[in-house]
């Protein structure tokens, strides 16, 4: 059983609170937890191993992991927990080097190639479009149909299949009992069960997917109930107050 979790925007601490109770909750029942990360890229899995393990010191994992910004205030909490409960933790993004590499066309170094996944599509679907959507405003990608457009869709596509096949192979590797995959990424990366959340089920198609998405609203604001529950199994709101928390 695999859970795929859609987070939302990465100021939001009531978000990522709910991530680690999700987390909690489900240690709490006796489910054999495992976590995935978009926040970690796979080249670095060797040092969270190392980590979780207690064979370095936080210094040495931080030094060494390439966490990102917010790592300390959002991210911090859920590793800590893996670690004293002694849940893998899944390195699961493709390396940002090679992301960049893709989206301007650059040739990947051949020692790089083995992070990325054996199998990447980019296929032209409602994925597609609602990138393009989401891409708009963003300098330099014009109308939507231009190439550079194109490459960063492809890039994206990328980190999606990185994303799954970690998934799957810890799966298919660590079939002896069954696992539930939480999986941390951004919303867009598996909202409407598209992006990582459907390159899981192209490579194990029987593994059971639940996509829980957030949103923030305003403090005096309504949620938009049915728009945003197409985009998921589950939603989970937070409100924001005057002072943007």
């Amino acid at each position: 059983c695999s859970l795929v979790g859609s987070e939302m925007c990465i100021r939001d601490s009531a978000g990522h609170e709910f991530q680690l109770q999700v987390i909690e909750g489900l240690v709490e029942r006796g489910a054999n937890v495992v976590v995935s990360m978009e926040q970690f890229e796979r080249d670095v899995q060797g040092v969270v191993n190392d980590y979780l393990a207690g064979r370095i010191s936080e210094e040495e994992f931080l030094e060494h992991s390439r966490p990102w910004k917010n790592y300390q205030k959002h991210y911090r909490p859920i590793v800590e927990f893996a670690k004293s409960n002694k849940l893998p933790v899944l390195a699961g993004n493709v390396p940002r080097r090679l992301a960049a590499d893709v989206s301007k066309k650059r040739q990947i170094q051949k020692s790089d190639k083995v992070y990325l996944p054996r199998n990447s599509h980019v296929p032209r679907d409602e994925y597609w479009e609602r990138f393009q959507e989401s891409m708009k405003g963003h300098g330099g990608t014009g109308n939507g149909n231009d190439e550079m457009m194109m490459n960063f869709y492809t890039s994206q596509c990328l980190k999606d299949d990185a994303m799954a096949e970690s998934i799957t192979d810890y799966l298919d590797t660590n079939g002896h009992q069954p696992k539930v995959v939480v999986h941390l990424c951004g919303h867009f990366h598996s909202d409407y069960g598209f992006g990582t959340a459907i390159r899981v089920l192209q490579r194990r198609p029987l593994t059971d997917i639940c996509v829980v998405t957030m949103e923030t609203i305003p403090e005096k604001g309504e949620p938009e109930i049915e728009q945003a529950c197409a985009r998921g199994h589950f939603v989970f709101w937070t409100v924001k107050n005057q002072n943007g928390q």
